[in-house]
């Protein structure tokens, strides 16, 4: 009997091989759809990032929120500027400061980018609901990991936040989470990785939260 582990790829291994497949696809569509607008992927990203506040965003709050240089960020909203994309205003929260917003044509590129078709929409027809579901919440397990080791930028995700309570009703399979904010209950498919209205929460409820939402469901309390 032929043994296959002396001749395969050890699991991570393999699972990067296959994400950067997937990758591949999606960046050299994207930057197809990207050339049609004009934009850099950092510049498309930019314009998402932007979008997504509802408060104003500085050019150095920019810089940490995609993980580039100050320099590199400022190159790429100069050129946003150039094309009538985006505007700077006088900070309302900091008036020494510059707050980036949207042009109306800004959001009008937004709003046809949004509307363009994702090859990658197509790949999870292969998997049912219960597996999509269950590859997102290990996606962001794997994105919040590397933002604790600083290969990426720490997002605006639910888990970070301070009105995100993970399984609070355990005995709720399908919404065992809950948002104090929104004053709902949620499952993992509706966990944010930006969310607009996200509040930070201090690092001591960050790490409990993140234990719990990490660790296995709490059990059903006996009825």
């Amino acid at each position: 009997m032929l043994d296959f582990n002396p001749l395969s790829l050890s699991l991570p291994q393999a699972l990067a091989s296959a994400l950067r497949r997937l990758t591949h696809l999606a960046h050299t569509s994207s930057w197809d759809q990207w050339a049609v607008q004009r934009l850099t992927p950092t510049q498309r990203r930019i314009l998402d990032v932007v979008a997504s506040r509802r408060e104003s965003l500085t050019l150095s709050a920019l810089a940490r929120e995609l993980g580039v240089t100050p320099a590199t960020a400022s190159d790429s909203v100069g050129a946003l500027e150039a094309k009538g994309l985006i505007q700077k205003r006088r900070s309302e929260v900091d008036g020494r400061a510059l707050a980036l917003m949207l042009t109306s044509e800004g959001q009008s590129s937004v709003t046809a980018l949004a509307a363009l078709p994702d090859p990658l929409l197509n790949a999870f027809d292969a998997l049912t609901p219960d597996e999509q579901e269950i590859f997102y919440r290990s996606a962001m397990k794997m994105i919040h990991g590397l933002q604790e080791t600083g290969a990426l930028p720490v997002s605006r995700m639910c888990v970070r936040c301070q009105h995100f309570e993970p399984f609070r009703a355990a005995a709720d399979a399908r919404n065992p989470h809950y948002c104090h904010l929104a004053g709902s209950p949620m499952a993992d498919r509706h966990l944010k990785l930006e969310c607009p209205v996200h509040e930070a929460g201090d690092q001591t409820t960050q790490n409990t939260n993140w234990g719990r939402f990490n660790g296995p469901p709490p059990a059903k309390q006996p009825s």
